[in-house]
């Protein structure tokens, strides 16, 4: 009897792209818990003008089974609307000859569209065709899983849900609050309101502002503390401009390091987080990873992200919610909202999101 020929095992080869690991260390865990699960994650390297997904496949020393692609806006730039077009064209042309030489294409559908988007309607028009294009989708949350599947025209049955994990060990844990205060040389008393990450015009801080100000008897004692880099020169202008003379704010127009940033959030009372439109947040999941309450419109997958501990969401449709919810923060139990946020973080578990997503790849190779 003839013994049968042992098949080496060769592990999933996956390539992410774009590489957005220093800005966001949300690929880079993705990556590790791939890799725990038995995944070998690359990422590219070197500038590429034509072709940058087909050249980065073809020049690289190893096969790739998989093409895991994440945000579009290097591949779709273009501050006149034909020249966005041209590398809109280009893009899904790459991704066209990409798919031809074999190799499977996973995208992780981070926004609706790329934000602030000067041309809406050429990044939908490229989204819908790229949905055609690639094997599989990713999304975040059950809660926009139809609409992007109505807008984009794929079938449900192509996308599936896996959730972005917690930050809980990217950054130093909590510190005693007064002392956190203490270093930042923020006010020891008084509840302070966090908004925090990069300064955009969708994130609605104009607007919280404004209810601020507006309504600062209120808030009488409180602190509403602003930390981010600002998008542009132009915009950090504009938002200085707007905190002149209004009582209790204090901006920190500057990118925060990973290693103060646990000093924002131990100084924090409340994460605040008034989007315009979202759909699935980095932001809200590191006020998580610090069990900090959170003030924040019912959109996107905010809500089912926050499960039990949404008792500070408002409706964005709302004229006065915003408003609504920081006078709520004044008398709802903090203490045991801030246990509920914990609960619900404790679900977002990257080796499980690693598994997740490693078994989508072996059932996009087997199809």
């Amino acid at each position: 009897m003839s013994a049968e020929k042992s098949v080496p095992y060769r592990s999933i080869q996956v390539l992410m792209m774009p590489d957005y690991r220093v800005d966001n260390p949300y690929q880079t865990l993705l990556a590790q818990s791939l890799e725990s699960n038995g995944v070998q994650v690359y990422f590219p390297w070197g500038y590429r003008r034509v072709f940058p997904i087909f050249r980065a496949v073809k020049t690289s020393p190893q096969p790739f089974d998989v093409l895991h692609l994440h945000w579009l806006s290097p591949y779709t730039k273009g501050d006149r609307w034909l020249v966005k077009f041209v590398y809109s064209v280009k893009f899904l042309i790459d991704i066209l000859i990409t798919r031809w030489i074999g190799v499977r294409v996973v995208w992780t559908v981070h926004n609706r569209i790329s934000h602030d988007s000067k041309f809406p309607r050429l990044d939908l028009w490229t989204r819908r065709i790229l949905a055609q294009l690639v094997d599989r989708i990713i999304l975040h949350n059950h809660s926009t899983l139809e609409a992007i599947a109505q807008e984009y025209r794929f079938d449900i049955t192509k996308a599936t849900v896996i959730p972005i994990g917690h930050y809980r060990n990217v950054y130093r844990p909590r510190i005693d609050e007064k002392l956190a205060r203490d270093k930042l040389k923020l006010p020891l008393t008084g509840r302070i309101y966090l908004h925090q990450g990069m300064l955009r015009p969708y994130k609605g801080i104009e607007q919280l502002l404004k209810v601020w100000a507006e309504k600062a008897d209120i808030l009488e004692g409180d602190t509403l503390l602003i930390v981010g880099k600002p998008l542009d020169a132009a915009y950090g202008k504009k938002l200085t401009h707007l905190t002149t003379g209004v009582k209790g704010v204090i901006v920190y127009p500057e990118f925060v390091k990973d290693d103060r940033m646990h000093l924002f959030f131990s100084a924090a009372t409340i994460v605040v987080l008034p989007f315009e439109s979202i759909l699935t947040s980095s932001s809200l999941v590191v006020a998580m990873s610090y069990s900090k309450p959170i003030i924040a419109p019912k959109l996107g997958g905010i809500q089912e992200t926050l499960e039990a501990a949404d008792s500070l969401l408002y409706d964005p449709n709302d004229e006065q919610g915003l408003l609504q919810a920081l006078k709520k923060s004044i008398y709802v139990n903090l203490e045991e909202l801030s246990k509920l946020v914990k609960q619900a973080c404790d679900r977002l578990d990257w080796n499980k999101i690693g598994l997740e997503t490693s078994k989508l790849y072996q059932a996009t190779l087997s199809c």
